[in-house]
């Protein structure tokens, strides 16, 4: 399972849980989505990034099974896992070295409500910090 999620001048505007591997929906979404691209307007570009979230121990069998494949480590009381996070963005505008995203989709794998609103959170964040490191500081 893979969360598929629209974000729009940093507001999520649409998530989805879909059926599939994660590295399989992200190409799926892409494809789809560069079909929509209007390359006069913005760059295509998708990043793959790494989010960490922890889990206090002990951790449930069935969370476990979901987070085996990322390699979970024991940190502390905790357990860390660092998921694959990726950002399809369509709809940017670049000012020198920075960028502020428009229009984006995230992809990463579904673990759980909670964990999905933690990776949203830092994903719109980011977009947000990006746009303000560009904008000027009036004095």
């Amino acid at each position: 399972m893979s969360v598929v999620a629209t974000i729009s001048k940093s507001t999520v505007v649409k998530k989805e849980i879909v059926k599939g591997d994660v590295y399989e929906v992200v190409k799926s979404v892409a494809s789809e989505l560069l079909k929509k691209w209007e390359p006069s307007a913005s760059d295509f570009i998708v990043l793959r990034d790494f989010y960490t979230v922890q889990y206090p121990i002990p951790v449930s069998r069935e969370l476990l099974e979901k987070i085996r494949r990322f390699s979970p480590k024991r940190v502390e009381n905790s357990v860390e896992v660092s998921l694959p996070v990726f950002e399809i963005v369509y709809g940017a505008q670049w000012s020198g070295d920075n960028v502020k995203v428009e229009d984006a989709t995230v992809v990463f794998p579904y673990i759980d409500e909670e964990t999905t609103e933690k990776v949203l959170r830092g994903v719109v964040e980011g977009f947000s910090a990006a746009s303000e490191e560009e904008e000027p500081e009036l004095e």
